[in-house]
């Protein structure tokens, strides 16, 4: 009885963390292709980056993950 509260918190914080990496996935794409976009040629290597790095989280976690969650 008491694990069970426990473990009920535990998969809440794992599917917020989840919810989390998806919404930061997605912000980063918007970031990566804005800084693509409008910034230099230095900005460019990082905003590659960035959107490499936010296809794998969205990749990973799901796209509409972090939208449902927290019903954006």
């Amino acid at each position: 009885m008491i694990y069970t509260g426990y473990f009920s918190r535990v998969a809440d914080a794992i599917q917020f963390l989840i919810a989390f990496a998806s919404l930061l996935g997605f912000l980063g794409l918007i970031a990566g292709f804005v800084l693509l976009i409008i910034g230099g040629r230095f900005a460019k290597r990082y905003a590659v980056l960035l959107i490499v790095s936010g296809i794998m989280l969205v990749w990973m976690t799901g796209l509409y993950t972090g939208l449902r969650y927290f019903r954006v």
